[in-house]
């Protein structure tokens, strides 16, 4: 799911979480990067819409992980809004998990 360039850390791009249209339709992507696991839902309530994403330590999959084990966060559903789901998912990684996968490897 995610890109890795030279040495650098995998990174999760904009375009792998899929188009807004997708969640338009009631999709709900999830993913994982090493350890991590991750998931985007569209949410609306009343007028606002918004991505919720939840991201927590695999290897389980979400319907079995203790919601208290996740750490989750709002974006606005939008173009921009997608970039910053990308972004805060890499910045978890990057800060939290990676330091897992050093360990183990």
């Amino acid at each position: 799911m995610s890109e890795n360039i030279g040495n650098e850390p995998k990174k999760l791009r904009r375009e792998q979480i899929l188009s807004l249209e997708y969640y338009n339709y009631k999709g709900i992507f999830t993913g994982s990067m090493k350890a991590m696991r991750y998931r985007i839902e569209k949410i609306e309530e009343e007028e606002n819409k918004f991505f919720l994403v939840h991201i927590w330590q695999g290897p389980y999959n979400f319907d079995v992980t203790s919601k208290e084990e996740m750490r989750k966060k709002e974006f606005p559903f939008t173009e921009e809004g997608a970039e910053e789901v990308a972004d805060w998912i890499n910045k978890i990684f990057e800060s939290d998990f990676m330091q897992i996968e050093n360990v183990i490897n």
